[in-house]
């Protein structure tokens, strides 16, 4: 029984002496933490939106939160509303250089989510996002507004 032990204590030891010894390389990510601003513009079912969205982006590591203002117009015709929101976002960034980038905006409204995905252009600062505005009436979504948003640092 105890050479048993024994020969179980060596094994123990050499299973563990196999892990990460922390030498490899690291993951790297970009920088995306910060403020961004860009301008969207874009046309649905007739009526044109004109606004500029403001997101700022905290980061720790790979993972990303933030909140986000957008405040512009709608246009129909002769007709001018204003429209302004604001919500929050968690997201990801992929490791290293130009990485890709995903988040999912939210509300106050329970049910509601919106998912972007893109990519950070490294050497020009420049996050380029794909996916919807949508322009609620309460809580429904009253129109939406397929994007690519340009935003700057």
């Amino acid at each position: 029984m105890r050479n048993r032990m024994i020969g179980l204590t060596w094994m123990l030891l050499a299973i563990a002496s196999c892990g990460d010894d922390g030498t490899g390389p690291e993951t790297t990510f970009e920088s995306l933490a910060g403020t961004y601003t860009g301008g969207i513009v874009g046309i649905s079912q007739g009526v044109l939106l004109d606004a500029a969205l403001s997101v700022t982006i905290i980061q720790s590591g790979g993972d990303l939160s933030g909140s986000y203002g957008v405040t512009g117009t709608l246009t129909e015709g002769a007709l001018v509303v204003p429209i302004f929101g604001t919500g929050s976002f968690v997201g990801t960034i992929a490791a290293g250089q130009n990485p890709s980038v995903n988040i999912t905006l939210t509300n106050q409204c329970p049910n509601y989510s919106a998912h972007f995905s893109g990519a950070l252009d490294s050497a020009n600062d420049l996050l380029t996002l794909s996916g919807p505005i949508h322009i609620l009436d309460g809580c429904t979504i009253f129109l939406t507004y397929p994007s690519t948003i340009l935003l700057r640092r």
